[in-house]
């Protein structure tokens, strides 16, 4: 019960002087006469006191003589939109009634906004799809040569949702790895030996506040797209979205590197979390001084034709992106010829970027090809001969290029095929025990907002 309520309620049996003193003890000038059980059962204005005493009335006599049984009520929790409106048709004050008639509530012109709820936060990070340039965007290449990688993001999510709580305990739920964490506290957790990668995100953040982690994906593990990055940056942007000195998105794309490259230590570059905050076309430049992100504006008929020459393959084949790059580090740490190989690598991707812009669709479905065979020789690692023989297939029914996304050795092949082959490919892959996955572009990074909690 409101302290209005108890301000300007009186019982059946009170007489209507009590209602008086009730009246001119407020501003609103109403009392509302209640049962024992706080039934509503009128309302009594200056007004309806002195029609009463006009008629021959006495103000001893019981309360319920001259209250106005004719009154407007509302439920409690009414929309403030249908509260507004009542006083705009000239209501002062509405009470508010539970389900049993009780007044619960008082509603004046001046109530007050809503208190705050808690609230829980969501975030969705997409993957990318690397069309060339990959392998270059390794700290150990760029800091002495020019690095670029072209890629775009695709409709495919790792979702994480941040449910706040009331005392210090930390719960990690990984529901695509079917893994469960808990912590007493924030200590507990940073004092841990091993660390998951969720845990190892939140170690770099800090939060000073227990809380439920959830986080699912819509593609598999070793896809190839970049997935553990969206994971990572999907977890960094639900912590933002509950921050007031919010990171920005090139902020959120280095905290995911440091967490994810440094801390939790998988191998790798930098063009996954870049891509997953930003989102869309873009042109990622390396270097020794800083990393550009250089968004691509495409018109809609090149996205929209190139949407529908790409086929997403599922090798069905996981891989280790992590060991993939380690070993790949070595070999160029080998051979310097490795190191020719990447800036041929980068001459290519300007060359796509080049073709991208202009709509030379048809030549930058065959720059694929050129880049798949570069990437081939990265590493020894990189392909075997399934992986060929899909390839191999995809190209006799009618594929013009492709390659293997990611670091390689399994996940997903990118194949360019002019719509009237489609099919043909689909088939010659899908006989070989590989699934086709729908994708569409997508042109958002990393996005983030919150919610009541219902």
């Amino acid at each position: 019960m409101s302290l209005l309520v108890q301000t300007l309620s009186i019982r059946e049996r009170q007489s209507i002087l009590d209602a008086i003193e009730c009246i001119e003890a407020g501003a609103l000038q109403i009392s509302f006469v209640v049962a024992d059980d706080m039934r509503l059962l009128g309302v009594v204005t200056n007004g309806d006191v002195r029609r009463h005493l006009l008629q021959g009335g006495r103000t001893d006599e019981q309360v319920t003589a001259c209250m106005n049984e004719e009154f407007r009520s509302v439920q409690i929790g009414v929309p403030r939109e249908d509260l507004l409106k009542a006083f705009d048709l000239g209501h002062n004050a509405l009470p508010g009634l539970d389900e049993h008639g009780r007044l619960v509530e008082v509603y004046t012109r001046q109530m007050a906004a809503s208190a705050e709820v808690p609230v829980l936060a969501r975030a969705r990070a997409p993957v990318r799809m690397s069309f060339c340039g990959g392998g270059a965007d390794l700290t150990y290449f760029f800091i002495d040569h020019s690095a670029a990688v072209l890629s775009c993001t695709v409709g495919l999510y790792a979702h994480a949702t941040l449910i706040p709580r009331d005392d210090g305990r930390i719960s990690i739920f990984a529901e695509d790895l079917k893994r469960e964490e808990h912590y007493s506290s924030l200590a507990e957790l940073l004092a841990a030996g091993e660390k998951s990668l969720l845990a190892t995100i939140i170690a770099v953040i800090k939060p000073k506040y227990g809380f439920d982690l959830y986080l699912r994906s819509d593609f598999p593990v070793g896809s190839g797209l970049g997935g553990s990055s969206a994971a990572t940056t999907a977890t960094i942007a639900v912590f933002n979205e509950l921050r007031q000195d919010r990171w920005n998105t090139y902020e959120i794309a280095e905290l995911a590197f440091q967490a994810e490259r440094l801390c939790f230590g998988i191998a790798g570059g930098w063009q996954d979390q870049y891509a997953s905050a930003f989102g869309g076309f873009n042109l990622i430049e390396f270097e020794n001084q800083r990393n550009l992100v250089h968004p691509i504006r495409l018109e809609d008929s090149i996205r929209n034709e190139l949407e529908s020459c790409l086929v997403l393959c599922d090798t069905g084949i996981s891989h280790d992106s992590g060991r993939l790059h380690q070993l790949q580090r070595e070999e160029i740490e080998a051979e310097l010829s490795q190191t020719e190989l990447l800036s041929a690598s980068v001459t290519l991707c300007r060359r796509m970027h080049h073709f991208l812009i202009r709509g030379e669709l048809r030549a930058f479905g065959t720059c694929l090809d050129e880049a798949w065979q570069l990437k081939k020789r990265f590493s020894s690692a990189i392909s075997d001969g399934r992986l060929d023989d899909i390839y191999a297939a995809a190209l006799a029914a009618g594929a013009c290029g492709g390659k293997l996304l990611g670091a390689g050795g399994g996940g997903f092949f990118l194949f360019y095929v002019q719509p009237q082959h489609r099919q043909r490919v689909v088939d010659a892959v899908g006989a070989l025990g590989c699934q086709t996955q729908n994708f569409r572009f997508e042109s958002s990074g990393v996005t983030s907002w919150r919610t009541k909690i219902q």
